[in-house]
C-alpha cells in the first residue's frame, strides 16, 4: 500500500492522557515539535492509529489533528533541529 506523509499535531491538558498520545505516535512515526509528529502512514495504518487514538482522547476536552501532506515535501525552519532518538540507513 501506498504511504502518505501526514503531519499530526495535539492539544491535550491531561498529562497522562498527552503522555498515551505521544506513546502512541511514537510507534507510527517521528516527534519533530513537543506536540506534533510526522508519521508515513498507509489506509490501514491510519485506521489503527484513529482508533487507537480514539481511546486515549477526551472529546470533551483534548484536539487531535491530522494534515495529510501533498505534492513535493520541503521541509523549512528556523532553530536548533530535531534530535532522532535513533536511526538506521538502509
Amino acid at each position: 500500500m501506498l504511504k502518505r506523509l501526514y503531519a499530526i499535531a495535539y492539544d491535550i491538558p491531561d498529562d497522562s492522557r498527552r503522555v498515551k498520545l505521544a506513546n502512541l505516535l511514537k510507534s507510527y512515526g517521528e516527534r519533530v515539535q513537543l506536540s506534533v509528529f510526522e508519521c508515513y502512514l498507509d489506509e490501514r495504518m491510519l485506521k489503527d492509529l484513529l482508533a487507537r487514538a480514539k481511546k486515549i482522547v477526551d472529546l470533551t476536552e483534548d484536539s487531535l489533528r491530522l494534515y495529510p501532506v501533498e505534492g513535493e515535501v520541503r521541509i523549512l525552519g528556523l532553530g536548533a533541529p530535531t534530535r532522532l532518538e535513533a536511526f538506521a540507513v538502509v
